[in-house]
């Protein structure tokens, strides 16, 4: 299989696989988000710690060591937002809002490190918020949970573009299972923390609960967050940020099936701008 090939293969199984996260989430709805977040990246993190106890990895330098910390802490919040938003709206809108990566990428990218910004990438920029305003427009009561919902699945999006931006640093001389293990654990410590603030309880489940626990440990965490980063050594952020925008699709379709839950057609509407206008945006960014 030719390297491009193979790239896209694994692409395509970590988006099945990230789509699952949201359906995980809603199982486990008894559950507080900060525990769903925090069992997800400390279970993910002893998978991969387990590992590595049959196949060594390297270690990583100590300037990538505090470089993953500060990821860590970014991806710990991004899924902290995310499924607080699930539990506050639909799927639908928590995954579609929840997948604007690459929009923050390219805004940090160009405003922050002033990489030069290409006249497609501001059309793609101005379709995205479009497309933003049309699923959040129609919840303009800032006491509305779906707004709130819908607020947090947006931010959600900021916090783990800044974790892909780092991630491509330090995948350049850190293999995936060293710097998956440890990113996913600081994640974790950041909302242990977090619960111990807000005294939440992290430890009280059901055996149902635990195992939809184990699971979104394992399948949208370590076969699919994982794949991401792997993924990072070969090609840009942005590209491997665009990845999930195919989730909201399959989630929102896995969501009707199982849950019955149907968005509204300003959500489908939306959705489909937003997808277009990171679609221009990637597109006039590789050209």
């Amino acid at each position: 299989m030719k390297h491009e090939n193979k790239v896209n293969v694994i692409l395509f199984f970590a988006l099945i696989c990230v789509s699952t996260a949201s359906i995980f989430a809603r199982w486990l709805d008894p559950v507080p988000a900060v525990a769903i977040a925090m069992w997800r990246m400390l279970l993910g993190s002893a998978f991969l710690w387990m590992y590595s106890l049959f196949y060594p990895q390297s270690g990583m330098t100590s300037k990538n060591k505090l470089l993953t910390m500060i990821s860590g802490m970014f991806l710990g919040l991004h899924f902290l937002f995310f499924f607080t938003a699930i539990k506050m709206t639909t799927i639908a809108n928590a995954t579609f809002l929840a997948t604007l990566a690459p929009l923050f990428t390219i805004l940090i990218e160009t405003l922050i490190f002033r990489k030069k910004i290409i006249p497609g990438v501001i059309f793609g920029l101005f379709i995205t918020f479009v497309g933003m305003v049309i699923i959040i427009g129609g919840k303009l009561e800032f006491e509305h949970d779906q707004l709130m919902g819908n607020l947090s699945a947006l931010t959600s999006s900021f916090w783990i573009s800044i974790t892909y931006l780092i991630t491509e640093k330090v995948r350049r001389t850190t293999g995936t299972l060293s710097y998956s293990r440890s990113l996913y654990l600081w994640a974790a410590v950041l909302l242990f923390v977090t619960a111990l603030i807000f005294d939440t309880s992290v430890f009280s489940f059901t055996s149902m609960e635990f195992t939809g626990l184990l699971l979104i440990g394992l399948i949208p965490t370590v076969f699919g967050h994982s794949l991401l980063y792997y993924s990072l050594r070969f090609v840009s952020p942005s590209i491997v940020a665009s990845v999930p925008l195919g989730e909201p699709v399959i989630a929102s379709v896995l969501a009707m099936m199982i849950f019955n839950e149907f968005p509204g057609i300003l959500v489908f509407v939306g959705g489909a701008v937003i997808l277009m206008g990171l679609f221009k945006i990637i597109s006039s960014r590789n050209n």
